[in-house]
């Protein structure tokens, strides 16, 4: 099981050119099946039935996974398994009747002005990880970049005399988003007081944002960073990279900005992604409403 999983990985980065993030989505789902298969004593992928992916589905359920993750799961064994299949390695697809999970769609977290601000505003500017993780924290709302795209920015992408930043997507697509002059003074204080110390006497990397071995950041170096910031904070929300990008559209729309020019900045190839924010005002005001409005309170 474990070679043709690593084949299926290959294939799916060598042959499908699939993104980062869809090929990280697509090993954790397929690994925590073959998981699965091993604890029911399932070690041949040509026995998996329909019956044993609806178990699976049921598993999911108990460990309360989201209809969304189940989703995406069954989207991750519908390849690996169709791979198999044109492979010879199994001559019956049990994806084959197998339905998605019907999603129930959830309007996307955000964070007030004010939360933002004391957000951005913990980091201890008078350490060398403290001007970096300000700077890095700036950059995420001014822009509302995905953490891979944060973290594969070079030197060479911000110009920070214009104020902009070029952002490449896993799609190879690129964009410019423009940067507001408190993120321009954080990363220019980053460069020129905290990146060099970083480095320390090593080959320089044209990566921007450094680990404290200066070497590139990991995704999972970042979500500790943020993490730690979120507990240092009595910001009542759950504080993620993501809520930051969240944030970033929902405020610029609040304030007047065309839809599409932030589906632009965000980097969604449909509107229909980026109209979710939309719904997250209405929603937002109809609460307000609600809750305020003398004739419309509940008695």
């Amino acid at each position: 099981m474990i070679e043709l999983f690593d084949d299926f990985c290959l294939y799916l980065e060598t042959k499908k050119k699939t993104s980062s993030n869809t090929l990280t989505s697509y090993k954790r789902d397929v690994k925590n099946f073959i998981i699965f298969l091993q604890g029911i004593s399932c070690y041949a992928l040509d026995k998996v039935s329909p019956q044993i992916i609806s178990r699976y589905i049921t598993y999911l359920k108990k460990h309360k996974k989201s209809s969304a993750t189940i989703s995406r799961t069954l989207s991750s064994l519908r390849c690996f398994f169709k791979y198999l299949v044109q492979k010879k390695v199994i001559t019956f697809n049990p994806m084959t009747g197998i339905k998605n999970e019907k999603n129930v769609s959830s309007l996307p977290e955000i964070m007030s002005s004010k939360d933002v601000d004391i957000l951005l505003s913990s980091p201890d500017t008078e350490t060398v990880k403290g001007i970096r993780d300000k700077a890095m924290l700036e950059l995420l709302y001014a822009t509302g970049i995905r953490v891979s795209e944060l973290l594969n920015i070079s030197v060479y992408d911000i110009n920070l005399d214009v104020g902009y930043v070029n952002i490449k997507s896993d799609s190879s697509k690129e964009r410019i988003v423009p940067l507001y002059p408190m993120a321009i003074d954080s990363l220019k204080n980053y460069l020129n007081a905290s990146r060099d110390k970083l480095c320390q006497n090593k080959p320089q990397s044209d990566i921007l944002f450094l680990n404290s071995f200066g070497e590139k950041m990991t995704r999972q170096g970042f979500w500790k960073i943020i993490k730690q910031y979120a507990k240092k904070t009595d910001i009542n929300a759950d504080i993620t990279p993501k809520i930051l990008r969240h944030s970033f559209a929902t405020h610029l729309l609040e304030n007047g900005a065309d839809i599409n020019v932030i589906k632009d900045m965000l980097g969604h190839t449909a509107i229909s992604s980026t109209k979710v924010y939309t719904k997250v005002i209405k929603n937002k005001y109809m609460n307000v409403y609600t809750n305020c409005h003398p004739r419309a309170k509940q008695i």
